[in-house]
């Protein structure tokens, strides 16, 4: 089964599309937060340079975080239009294992990884995963934490860990000086769109698909603009 995926969760854009082979095509763009722009044509070109029409794609795949707002809401609604329009199940994937598998092909097998994702506002998304073989294998829950709680949290780990994500360069002198942290390098800053692929064609091999309608973003907290609102909202009644 061919798999057309989609990620925007962090400000990279991708599509790639895969079967059991592996990644047949895959494009990213790194264009801050134009996501809106990017996923539609990278969408036609990825088809184009493998040779596959929109036709022969058997499932969708799509990011569906936690990460940026903006982003999450472009990719979930454009892999559901294209779920809907061309009558194909939807699967979705988290960032953090989407980061978490990407991390696994690049370190020893048992080892443990911590995929960070930067969440903003001094705030990370964080989980842990199991390497195993080129795969990941979650042992703890999505989380929102600081950077700081983060820190002492895998502080108490007693184990070698390997931190990957842009929230762990971001905040590399926290998490870093951890003792026994290795901060993986820019190519694993973000979930890339051929790990959204190849863990979809998994997925869907094994028929954990989705209703379209049923597929939705996972923020993880509330919007910065609902944030402000009842920011400004405490304000005001302090002032009555």
């Amino acid at each position: 089964m061919i798999v057309l995926a989609v990620e925007s969760a962090t400000e990279l854009a991708g599509v790639a599309l895969a079967d059991e082979s592996g990644v047949l095509a895959s494009a990213t763009v790194s264009r801050g937060r134009r996501h809106a722009e990017s996923i539609a044509p990278a969408v036609e070109f990825v088809c184009r340079r493998a040779g596959v029409p929109l036709a022969d794609v058997g499932a969708v795949a799509v990011d569906v975080g936690p990460g940026l707002f903006t982003g999450l809401r472009v990719g979930v609604g454009t892999a559901k239009a294209l779920s809907f329009a061309l009558g194909i199940p939807l699967v979705g994937i988290g960032s953090l294992e989407a980061l978490a598998h990407a991390a696994a092909a690049a370190v020893p097998d048992g080892a443990l990884v911590v995929p960070v994702v930067d969440a903003r506002r001094a705030e990370v998304f964080t989980a842990r995963f199991r390497a195993s073989g080129a795969a990941a294998t979650r042992v703890g829950e999505d989380e929102r934490r600081t950077p700081d709680a983060l820190a002492a949290e895998l502080a108490g780990l007693g184990e070698p860990f390997v931190l990957a994500g842009n929230g762990a360069r971001r905040y590399a002198a926290t998490l870093g000086a951890v003792p026994g942290a290795t901060v993986a390098g820019e190519s694993l800053d973000h979930p890339g769109p051929h790990a959204v692929a190849v863990l979809g064609v998994a997925r869907a091999a094994a028929g954990a698909t989705s209703d379209p309608a049923e597929v939705l973003p996972r923020y993880l907290r509330d919007a910065d603009t609902r944030i402000n609102w009842e920011r400004r909202a405490r304000r005001a009644e302090r002032g009555a």
